[in-house]
């Protein structure tokens, strides 16, 4: 069982690719290799490689990277599923989680821009809701609180004010804009996606 989340970026003309290229490149490089675990094909879209448990985590941490660039999005279908022999290059292999990592993706427009397909349709019926209604505050996040969620993300044990210190902000600062991003509640719910996948 694995999980592949199939990305693309919205607006991804409007911004030179020479920005936020490398910048995409860096946070898919924290989860392997290309092109066996990651590959960036067409220009603006990707597909990645994580296990099920992790899927949703890695998905909230490339919207936070690229929600920086204030004109960009970003699109993410998530498919878990069953994955056929290993090969070299993600954008080659197949099986159910490709295939469901198609369907999410199909879901997507500019407001629906992170969906799930899994084997199991109470679990797609619960994370479709919670998702749609999480999107109210992801799709809004400024700027800044995406620079601090990704930070967050990125050093999980980290308290505030060590978060603080390496961004050169004030606790205070970092505090109420995670408050406002939803970052707490966020993470509830993706505490409680893990809790779903682990219970299968």
């Amino acid at each position: 069982m694995t999980s592949i989340i199939t990305g693309d970026i919205i607006n991804s003309r409007q911004v030179d690719s020479k920005i936020w290229l490398p910048i995409l490149k860096g946070t898919l490089k924290t989860y392997g290799t290309t092109p066996k675990v990651w590959e960036i094909y067409r220009g603006d879209s990707f597909q990645l490689e994580v296990e099920p448990a992790h899927a949703l985590k890695a998905v909230i941490h490339l919207k936070a990277t690229i929600k920086q660039m204030s004109l960009l999005d970003i699109r993410l279908g998530i498919g878990i599923g069953n994955k056929d022999q290993a090969t070299s290059k993600i954008t080659e292999a197949n099986g159910e989680a490709f295939v469901n990592s198609g369907q999410a993706f199909d879901q997507l427009n500019n407001k629906r821009t992170i969906a799930l397909v899994t084997p199991w349709a109470s679990i797609n019926e619960q994370m479709e809701l919670a998702l749609d209604l999480a999107l109210l505050t992801m799709n809004n996040w400024p700027v800044n609180a995406s620079q601090y969620i990704q930070a967050s993300l990125e050093h999980i044990d980290w308290k505030q004010q060590q978060l603080a210190n390496h961004l050169g902000k004030s606790q205070g600062t970092i505090s109420q804009s995670l408050n406002r991003a939803g970052f707490d509640d966020i993470m509830r719910l993706e505490k409680r996606y893990r809790e779903l996948i682990a219970n299968l």
